[in-house]
């Protein structure tokens, strides 16, 4: 059985800060459109496996597209936003960690058992005057949320992953995007919901994270209600810039409706709706095949990836918040043993280091990285594919003081999942409106600004 484990390499935390707001007619759409700053932040830890599911087990169907805190790679990319909740004397800001596979934007809110440590002060509802719960009779009280005594709308969320929850219930309040400086504007949002978490169990948010903000395309969600308010166009798009331009100090930015740049070279994909009836609105892609090195491997076939709509299992997703690419077992058994054929035949040995049983390759990375094969997945139409570079496919590390390669995608029994650090150097546009996935190769690092 194959663990799902996290290497400890780089570390991305993306926190917003100006805001570039564009709330009237915005380029030649005529659309609204604003961008959030991504600052990268990266930590380099020893280069020791470690585990990011403690407990339970890749193929057992453990859940760690569940929302994000629990699941928040100790190590890999990922992102999270700093906004303001609040209004007045009573506002204060907080980073939220990015998440496009729950329905749901929460934070802890006092009172709060356990009170987990976080960055700035824990949300007191209490004395924001702007704050309204969302009664049990409010039209957005229905499933995945549910309704309790007093008239309020309750979320309890399970992560399932390793028994972690969160339970609360919904709200709405200003959320504030805040300027960098003297002089900066502040454009606020007033009565977005979400949700105030009193009680939470097994929350890992790295003494940083006050919650979550979802992009996901439930109704709930921030994406959603910015639309719904004619603020993003129904579009957000990033492009995530590799480790390798850390020097540069320069940020990427989440870009909303009218600030994202032109994709009309772009392919594209429908996004498909297979689980939002449930109340979840995860991004699914209708993916039918992968090639190594643009060999098509033919014994993965489409049925790999169907979905299955009674259990919600099977699919592919894109998440954001969700460190590497994790695939269907079927599929992943084949792909990992062509590529150990493809390393063996340039002479580079594999080994499968405990207890993860990761699959990783003898060598130093400049000895060896010259014979990493790239891979392509394949979505329908068959024109719709996206070319992975290989390095973007292995994580250099080190395991009792030997040097290795390890394969940067792992087995997952609940769905497929193209995670972050194969989204590197490619702009992703999720356009809600048209039910459409656009992406193209980009020099990400040009669409950056210096961090300040």
């Amino acid at each position: 059985m194959s663990s799902v484990y996290s290497f400890t390499l780089c570390f991305f935390v993306a926190v917003l800060n100006p805001v570039s707001l564009a709330l009237g007619a915005a380029r030649s759409s005529g659309a609204a459109g604003f961008s959030l700053p991504l600052v990268p932040h990266y930590r380099t830890a020893a280069g020791v496996l470690e585990e990011l599911l403690p407990e339970g087990d890749a193929e057992g169907g453990v859940n760690i597209t569940s929302i994000r805190p629990k699941m928040i790679p100790y190590s890999g990319p990922l992102y999270s936003v700093r906004v303001g909740v609040g209004s007045g004397a009573t506002q204060h800001f907080y980073k939220l960690a990015l998440d496009l596979a729950r329905p749901l934007t929460w934070m802890q809110c006092q009172p709060c058992v356990p009170e987990k440590r976080q960055d700035g002060s824990v949300f007191n509802t209490a004395v924001s005057p702007h704050y309204h719960y969302v009664a049990s009779t409010d039209p957005r009280c229905t499933a995945p949320y549910g309704r309790a005594g007093h008239g309020r709308c309750i979320f309890d969320v399970e992560f399932q992953y390793g028994g972690s929850s969160a339970h609360g219930i919904l709200g709405r309040d200003d959320f504030v995007f805040d300027g960098s400086g003297p002089g900066s504007p502040i454009s606020s949002v007033g009565g977005l919901v979400f949700g105030c978490a009193h009680s939470t169990h097994g929350f890992d948010n790295r003494d940083v994270w006050a919650g979550v903000m979802s992009l996901n395309r439930h109704p709930t969600s921030f994406i959603r209600q910015l639309s719904d308010r004619g603020l993003a166009g129904s579009r957000f798009s990033y492009c995530l810039v590799g480790k390798q331009h850390e020097h540069l100090h320069r940020r990427g930015f989440l870009r909303f409706g009218a600030d994202i740049p032109d994709q009309s070279h772009a392919r594209s994909t429908a996004l498909l709706h297979w689980d939002l009836a449930k109340g979840r609105g995860m991004y699914y892609v209708n993916l039918v095949g992968v090639s190594l090195g643009g060999r098509r491997l033919t014994a993965i076939t489409p049925a790999t990836f169907k979905f299955d709509p009674h259990s919600l299992r099977g699919g592919c997703t894109l998440d954001v918040g969700t460190a590497y690419t994790l695939m269907a077992p079927p599929a992943y058994h084949v792909l990992a043993a062509e590529v150990v054929k493809h390393m063996q035949r340039h002479g580079v040995h594999h080994a499968i280091l405990p207890p993860a049983q990761k699959l990783c390759f003898h060598g130093t990375w400049d000895s060896i990285r010259v014979h990493f094969p790239s891979v392509t997945l394949h979505f329908y139409p068959e024109s719709a594919s996206l070319f992975i570079k290989p390095e973007l496919l292995f994580v250099e590390t080190m395991h009792q003081h030997t040097h290795y390669a390890c394969f940067a995608i792992a087995a997952y029994a609940e769905r497929t999942v193209i995670g972050a650090g194969q989204m590197l150097d490619t702009r992703f546009t999720f356009d809600l409106q048209h039910n459409r996935l656009f992406f193209a190769p980009e020099d990400c690092h040009l669409d950056t600004s210096t961090v300040n």
